[in-house]
């Protein structure tokens, strides 16, 4: 779960544990993460139908991980990108943060606000595992180092919901720039680039329907 959990971190501020991003953003970026994680780990693959792509699922044997086994389990056949995320979004980002919380990554803060409980939040605890990501996305994004398969998945992830500026402190349309360039490019075969590509569209589309949902 390399890819969810580093996104998870990302997304976190270290110091209070808020969220960087929206709360219909956050939810459909890990839940494109475990996606993207099934392909890049071949549990599934995607495949271009006449009228969709779809995300074909062939081999839903335990993983070991329960975030990955949770989506195998829940996904149905065939689904595209898009209603694969939609069908997770509510679902990974707990157990999730609960392995982070686990491994020592970060702590879980309750919340209460005039006696109401509100969602907790999830400062760092050891941010060595973060430091190092964003030491790796700085190299890529910043310095202009080819990106890794796994830094390639995180840069479309963070460029789907618009993060990358609050990862990197650097000027916002330059990160954008190379983001774009990262997320459309041909790092690890054709395959694993349309895998991402289509991924990083899924997750800005879910992200954006359901911010207008959430204003209406």
């Amino acid at each position: 779960m390399r890819t969810a959990e580093d996104l998870a971190l990302l997304l976190h501020d270290p110091d209070t544990g808020a969220p960087l991003v929206d709360s219909t953003s956050l939810p459909r970026a890990l839940a494109g993460a475990v996606v993207l994680q099934l392909v890049l780990d071949d549990r599934a693959r995607l495949e271009e139908r006449r009228w969709r792509t779809v995300m074909v699922i062939g081999d839903r044997s335990a993983t070991g991980d329960h975030v990955l086994d949770l989506a195998l389990e829940r996904l149905p056949a065939e689904p595209t990108p898009k209603a694969a995320i939609e069908k997770l979004q509510s679902r990974v980002r707990d157990p999730l943060l609960a392995g982070l919380v686990h491994d020592g990554s970060v702590r879980r803060e309750e919340r209460t606000v005039l006696g109401m409980a509100r969602s907790p939040r999830y400062p760092a605890a050891d941010r060595r595992r973060r430091d190092a990501v964003v030491a790796r996305l700085r190299s890529v994004l910043v310095d202009g180092a080819a990106p890794s398969t796994d830094d390639a998945a995180l840069v479309a992830l963070l460029r789907a919901v618009r993060a990358e500026h609050k990862v990197l402190d650097a000027p916002k349309r330059a990160l954008r720039d190379r983001s774009k360039v990262i997320a459309e490019g041909e790092w690890a075969g054709e395959a694993v680039r349309r895998a991402i590509a289509d991924v990083h569209a899924a997750v800005a589309a879910a992200a954006s329907a359901g911010a207008v949902a959430a204003s209406t």
